[in-house]
């Protein structure tokens, strides 16, 4: 008999840093907009890794102050001067925003991933989205139709050839996203 063992999902509070080490192994540092990324956590873990990552998001939060490096179990304090240098714009997204991005993510982006897809679509550009909720998207729900499974359709209705992936964390694990 062949005993499968489990990997124990780790919380959703770091989905944030499961997205960076997925990221940097998926695709090579570039320019990168976290569409409503909030207080910048993934933007500061990339832009340490080299690359150029923005934060778009229409509400200034609180600074982060802390965050839990899960590969060695350690709590990692942000001075207020580091994260005060975060680059982010302070405005709703539009999906002209995107022309001088690479790479755009939709990480609990409400109401943003359908622009991110037609944007990326207008533009030629990537993106990797994990869609949480219909908040704010223009779409129509439709009973025992999923949105995860929606935003894939769109996607390829639009012509991309979408992969799908998933990170270790509890909640909407799930990643739609084109190389």
């Amino acid at each position: 008999m062949k005993i499968v063992r489990r990997v124990r999902r780790l919380d959703h509070k770091f989905r944030f840093q499961l997205l960076a080490k997925w990221l940097a192994g998926n695709y090579p540092a570039c320019k990168m907009a976290d569409v409503g990324g909030s207080k910048g956590l993934l933007a500061l873990l990339l832009n340490k890794q080299g690359w150029n990552c923005e934060v778009i998001d229409p509400v200034y939060p609180d600074l982060i102050t802390k965050y839990k490096d899960i590969d060695n179990d350690k709590r990692i304090l942000v001075s207020k001067d580091e994260a005060s240098k975060i680059p982010r714009i302070v405005k709703n997204f539009e999906k002209d925003m995107m022309a001088d991005y690479d790479l755009l993510i939709g990480l609990h982006a409400h109401g943003c991933n359908i622009k991110i897809i037609d944007g990326c679509k207008k533009y030629g550009k990537k993106f990797v989205l994990l869609p949480c909720c219909v908040v704010g998207e223009p779409i129509e729900i439709k009973p025992g139709i999923k949105w995860f499974d929606s935003l894939v359709k769109y996607a390829q209705d639009m012509g991309f050839n979408v992969e799908i992936d998933a990170l270790n964390f509890k909640g909407q694990y799930k990643i739609i996203f084109v190389r």
